[in-house]
């Protein structure tokens, strides 16, 4: 099960199929921010909302996923992002990983069992923000006092 369950994780698929089955994985593991797209522009829309982890097609519409991966790294390095594809392609795979994905898995190779194996290395290096407490004013005031 998720150690961190609340973790932001998009999916990116023009292939409603793949999106669907994807996010059930996640689910069935206990995870329960996940949010889809169906193209890079969408996600890289939303990316202000800093998920922690992008799951995201190789082959799509418009950008290919090293286009949007690039992009994802330039706003904000630290999210984690594993690009996925039809076909087993080295070229890709170290192009992904030289843009800064963790790892290039083909969609053929993905099943239930894979995907807990993935998000244990994910959830390995994933650093949960700290929410910051806000003070009340009496303590506020109790700090500027030096009480």
């Amino acid at each position: 099960m998720a150690q961190y369950p609340d973790m932001k994780i998009f999916i990116v698929d023009d292939d409603i199929f793949c999106l669907t089955l994807y996010e059930q994985f996640l689910r069935n593991l206990g995870y329960t921010e996940i949010v889809s797209f169906n193209c890079g522009d969408e996600c890289l829309q939303e990316i202000k909302e800093e998920p922690a982890l992008v799951i995201m097609d190789y082959n799509m519409e418009g950008m290919n996923g090293i286009e949007v991966l690039k992009k994802i790294k330039a706003i904000n390095p630290g999210i984690m992002v594993y690009i996925i594809s039809g076909q087993e392609n080295s070229q890709v795979a170290k192009e992904a990983h030289k843009h800064g994905a963790l790892d290039y898995v083909v969609k053929s190779s993905l099943s239930p069992d894979k995907m807990a194996t993935i998000m244990q290395r994910v959830e390995q290096l994933y650093q949960p923000r700290q929410k910051e407490v806000k003070k009340s004013f009496f303590q506020k005031m109790k700090s500027g006092l030096g009480i």
